[in-house]
């Protein structure tokens, strides 16, 4: 092909396939994965960060310890669990799914941050009448917005990329994700260059996102916050 000709591809995936939607159900599933993974590994962090409990530091080490279990290993059971309760070729049992592969490596990361924010501003808003919940909400957590857009980038790469359980979870085409959208190219009845044009579709807008993000995630919103 020359010219326009070499685009006619990605006009053919959008037109005759689908990828708009595919698109935006990665989309959808992978913000609703960060969302859910934020909420349970912020307090989770924190907690391990500067509360003291009875475990504190077991439960600080083994946080990653599911990444020793592949995740091939688990596929038997959380197909069979998902057919019983019928979560099976669905969108919610996806968001359900892939918090679990999220939330440890976001408890990991975050956690090394709280622990580098001086302890000195929090302590400050304790004394001034501020509850824990306040002292995180207004304090800690736009100190730590950095920390934030990083995990948050990771945790969405890691959705709109994940491609097992979608592979397998996902059998109706109005449902797929991009990934397994693109999966379904593989076939001899469907041109080659359709997979190598949906594989550029995929790589686009991490790019983008990573492209607009750096200069937020590398900028220290810590600087100048401890005096004297």
């Amino acid at each position: 092909s020359r010219g326009w000709d070499l685009f006619r591809s990605y006009a053919e995936l959008f037109g005759q396939f689908g990828f708009g939607g595919y698109l935006w159900i990665s989309f959808l599933v992978s913000v609703l994965t960060v969302i859910v993974t934020l909420l349970f590994a912020v307090p989770g962090a924190y907690a391990v960060a500067r509360l003291r409990f009875p475990g504190r530091a077991p439960v600080s080490r083994s946080i990653l310890l599911i990444y020793m279990v592949p995740m091939i290993v688990l596929a038997l059971p959380i197909y069979i669990a998902f057919s019983v309760t019928g979560l099976r070729n669905s969108i919610l049992g996806i968001v359900l799914i892939y918090p679990v592969t999220t939330i440890p490596v976001a408890l990991y990361m975050l956690q090394g941050y709280f622990r580098g924010l001086p302890a000195e501003i929090e302590e400050a808003g304790l004394m001034d009448g501020l509850g824990r919940l306040r002292v995180i909400w207004k304090i800690t957590l736009p100190l730590s917005m950095p920390a934030l857009a990083s995990v948050s980038l990771y945790v969405f790469m890691i959705a709109w990329n994940e491609f097992l359980l979608a592979f397998m979870l996902l059998d109706d085409p109005s449902k797929f994700t991009l990934t397994r959208g693109i999966a379904s190219l593989n076939s001899s009845e469907i041109p080659r260059q359709h997979l190598m044009a949906g594989a550029v579709i995929a790589t686009v807008p991490i790019m983008a996102l990573f492209l607009g993000l750096e200069r937020f995630m590398t900028r220290g919103l810590t600087a100048g916050s401890v005096k004297g």
